[in-house]
């Protein structure tokens, strides 16, 4: 299976479940977490636990396995699954200990991302960040199907730019002069050969409004208007 094969797929399995389940808008966020605990890998591929879900506490009664996980570094007992869809219901099933009660309000891949870690999945610096990168991939391999405005971003929150990306005065507009940005943004910006203001990759940007245009969903920020994403690309998370 191809790693665009296995995000349709997975992604037409967490769907209902995250209905079923009472999760809104994250299914996207949940795949782009087993690609980082190793989609690919042994554990994933013939116990279809896609997770990496531990089977050493005692509430838990079904199969195990001894193995190392993906970086060979945590030996460990896990889960063991016959099908995907029983890995999906299983990883529900991990998500139902207290601890994590609070992902049930999120309501965007990357919130959902953003916490899970804290709640204690993985208490390692950076976890999130590093599911967050693979949204990327979840996002290109399923199209319209998981990158609407709403999942992706929410207004008030802030975010990453990841490409250099022209300020607008207005969606599809003309762009913004240098001296008409904030003082904020001026410091991560720079004025091209061109001539045209761009604002840097990796700038933390906070969302005013959203707008769909035909050719790309645009963000306002304090400083004018950048594309959050087209039809191949996602240049904000």
């Amino acid at each position: 299976m191809t790693k665009t094969e296995y995000i349709r797929k997975m992604y037409a399995i967490l769907v209902p479940m995250c209905a079923k389940h009472g999760y809104h808008n994250v299914a996207a966020g949940m795949i782009a977490q087993s690609i980082q605990e190793g989609w690919n890998s042994e554990l994933a591929r013939k116990y279809f636990n896609y997770w990496g879900m531990k089977g050493e506490s005692k509430d838990w009664k079904g199969p195990k396995v001894a193995m190392d996980n993906k970086a060979k570094t945590d030996p460990a007992v896990y889960r063991v699954y016959y099908s995907m869809e029983q890995g999906c219901e299983g990883y529900f099933q991990f998500l139902a200990y207290p601890r994590y009660k609070p992902l049930k309000n999120c309501t965007t891949d990357i919130d959902y991302l953003s916490k899970i870690g804290p709640c204690g999945w993985n208490s390692n610096v950076g976890y999130g960040d590093r599911c967050i990168k693979h949204l990327k991939d979840v996002y290109a391999a399923l199209g319209s199907a998981a990158s609407s405005s709403a999942q992706l971003w929410e207004i008030g929150k802030t975010y990453t730019t990841q490409q250099d990306l022209n300020v607008r005065k207005e969606p599809n507009g003309e762009i913004v002069p240098y001296y008409e940005l904030t003082e904020d943004a001026k410091k991560h910006s720079f004025v091209s050969t061109s001539g045209n203001t761009v604002l840097k990759r990796g700038t933390r940007v906070t969302i005013k409004d959203i707008q769909n245009t035909e050719t790309c969903i645009w963000l306002k920020i304090p400083s004018g208007w950048i594309c959050g994403k087209n039809s191949r690309n996602v240049f904000v998370l």
